[in-house]
């Protein structure tokens, strides 16, 4: 699966630029992120991992996806024909690349990112460019069949510390009462401009301000 195009698809979707691909930055040797990251032999590690060092004005970055799970996606591409049997490692590659993009595209602007900033947005693009797939692949999307999946139905992985478990956890909350009112206001058809219009204009908030658009939608 070409992350490089999925980058291209967000891009469209918000329209937004950035002279970064994510494919540069790509790396899927486990054990450079656990030197990068100090973490323990033997401790399960993540799918996806977002690294990141900053040093003065420099800022470092790159994105760990497991080997295993783009070799799967290779032999059985999501953006040709997305199922049951990998959605789950879709949505792994996906945060990932919203993970990078969002941040590529604040740091050009000089913008400050949280956290939760970054699991909030990827959440929501997940959401949007899942149902925007299975539209195009089988002409209807079961809206209510997608937010149960993706909000109801996810489980945190083992080995979160408390804060990190709060941070998914209210993210997954902020991100379902979103989609939940995209899809009342817009019905998610495929070029809605009121819809593109709404997704764009959330994107360019900050946290605080995406924060209390969500609470009064």
């Amino acid at each position: 699966m070409n992350l490089n195009a999925l980058q291209a698809q967000l891009e469209y979707i918000y329209d937004i630029r950035t002279y970064h691909r994510v494919e540069d930055f790509l790396v899927t040797d486990p054990a450079l992120v656990r030197k990068l990251t100090e973490e323990a032999a033997g401790k399960e590690q993540a799918m996806e991992m977002l690294l990141i060092r900053q040093g003065g004005d420099n800022l470092d970055l790159a994105l760990y996806l497991n080997q295993e799970l783009l070799d799967q996606l290779v032999c059985d591409n999501p953006t040709e024909l997305l199922h049951d049997g990998n959605l789950a490692e879709f949505w792994f590659v996906l945060e990932g690349v919203s993970h990078f993009l969002y941040l590529a595209w604040n740091v050009g602007y000089e913008r400050t990112v949280t956290q939760l900033e970054l699991e909030l947005q990827a959440e929501i693009d997940k959401f949007v460019l899942t149902a925007a797939l299975v539209y195009r692949q089988r002409g209807i999307a079961d809206m209510r069949l997608l937010r149960r999946m993706l909000f109801e139905e996810t489980r945190l992985r083992d080995g979160l510390d408390t804060i990190q478990q709060q941070r998914y956890q209210a993210a997954n909350r902020l991100a379902a009462r979103y989609c939940g009112s995209l899809e009342e206001k817009y019905s998610l058809i495929p070029r809605n401009s009121y819809l593109v219009n709404e997704l764009r204009r959330f994107y360019r908030m900050p946290q605080s301000h995406k924060i209390r658009h969500i609470r009064v939608v």
